[in-house]
């Protein structure tokens, strides 16, 4: 095979791969980098330090936003998710990606929803920017109980949630 044709394969292979891994809800396993600790203000007015669980819990770390329709399918799981793990150490931080003109839907939607964890307001969007800079709808990041990143995740597709919870359960089984 002629060197320029193995050349124009090896690109279209990359450029082919590449395109797949940003498709769907594709899991990014990390290489078990530190997670920036950061402090956002919760719907409720306290202040939420992600520090705050190191070494006592595993978080999952959810940027959503009122507009984002994969999002609002997705957090009913979410919900069920932290309900089942709650006691054994598994925390929801639901960043909020709401602007100034949906931010009033936040409350009702967090209502509507009955998302009992945190949720949190990064109207400053310094945390998405650290851990989400594409903002993709619906990202999750999973931190170990070590503060480091075991996984991410973007988007949302029905059947995902099975692969969270071994994920979320997997992570809670390591001590």
């Amino acid at each position: 095979m002629p060197r320029t044709t193995r050349c124009a394969l090896t690109l279209a292979f990359t450029v082919l791969g590449l395109a797949a891994a940003g498709c769907g809800a594709a899991a990014r396993p990390s290489s078990a980098s530190p997670a920036p600790d950061f402090s956002l203000p919760a719907l409720d007015g306290k202040t939420v330090r992600l520090s705050d669980y190191t070494g006592k819990s595993v978080v999952l770390i959810d940027f959503w936003s009122t507009t984002c329709d994969p999002c609002l399918a997705e957090m009913p799981h979410l919900v069920e998710l932290y309900k089942k793990h709650k006691d054994k150490g598994f925390v929801v931080l639901a960043v909020s990606l709401d602007g100034p003109e949906s931010r009033a839907q936040v409350s009702s939607t967090v209502h509507d929803r009955e998302m009992i964890f945190p949720v949190l307001l990064d109207e400053e969007t310094t945390v998405t920017a650290k851990y989400n800079p594409k903002r993709e709808l619906p990202f999750s990041v999973l931190v170990g109980k070590d503060g480091s990143i075991l996984q991410k995740r973007s988007g949302y597709q029905p059947g995902d949630e099975a692969a969270l919870a071994g994920d979320v359960e997997k992570a809670l089984g390591q001590q």
